[in-house]
């Protein structure tokens, strides 16, 4: 009997010294983000743009060039390294504009890469270039065909034209889960109907909003406490 009451008592002391000397695990909440390699990057926000004008044959054109834009803007963002990142955005045009002639359909994808100018901060500072396509199309119109033949309210076909963007941005880390961001991206592209007119895509869109991450790779050097 004195033999189990020693081996109770001698377990009861090691388990003791154990959870002495093992500090608690860290809380989620207290860590903030230390270096970015390796961290997926995700963000959902509404952007507005606007119209600028581009040059069409010898016309200086644009769509609704003297409105407000609104897009649905989604982000998926992978770091590599603390320097270079690549992403995928897509656009989902909202306040489509019934006017004849006005923007109907302007919903673009990209893929792109950043450079991102320090490392171990929770200010990332970055500049990129992208390029994609957007499908576009503007609402129906009178149209003069050549010449001669007069379309009335001619719906214009929708269009896959090409589209590339510089960018530059700031991404604010705090807590690991969460970022804030502003970025602003100069689009440039034509819409280019099979019949119809030639008109200009070129806008400044600007985005803002929370984002979330998550680690994928190298996660004890990705985040640290929080002092």
């Amino acid at each position: 009997m004195r033999k189990i009451y020693f081996l109770f008592a001698s377990l009861l002391a090691g388990n003791f010294l154990f959870s002495q000397a093992t500090p608690p695990p860290a809380d989620d909440n207290s860590l903030s983000m230390a270096n970015t390699q390796g961290l997926l990057r995700t963000q959902l926000t509404l952007t507005p743009s606007w119209m600028m004008k581009g040059t069409s044959g010898n016309d200086s054109t644009s769509i609704s060039s003297a409105r407000t834009n609104v897009y649905l803007h989604g982000t998926l963002e992978y770091y590599w390294t603390e320097h270079f990142s690549t992403r995928g955005d897509i656009y989902y045009f909202l306040n489509k504009n019934s006017a004849p002639g006005g923007l109907k359909k302007n919903h673009s994808l990209q893929v792109g890469c950043s450079y991102h100018f320090m490392k171990g901060m929770s200010l990332d500072p970055y500049v990129g270039v992208c390029g994609g396509i957007s499908l576009v199309q503007i609402s129906p119109m009178d149209f003069m065909k050549g010449d001669s033949t007069f379309l009335p309210n001619y719906q214009v076909p929708s269009h896959l034209d090409p589209v590339w963007a510089p960018r530059v941005g700031m991404n604010f880390y705090g807590q690991h889960v969460f970022h804030f961001f502003v970025e602003a991206q100069y689009l440039m592209g034509t819409y280019r109907p099979a019949i119809g007119p030639i008109l200009s895509i070129n806008e400044i869109r600007i985005s803002a909003g929370l984002g979330f991450n998550f680690v994928i790779l190298h996660k004890e050097a990705t985040v640290r406490p929080a002092i």
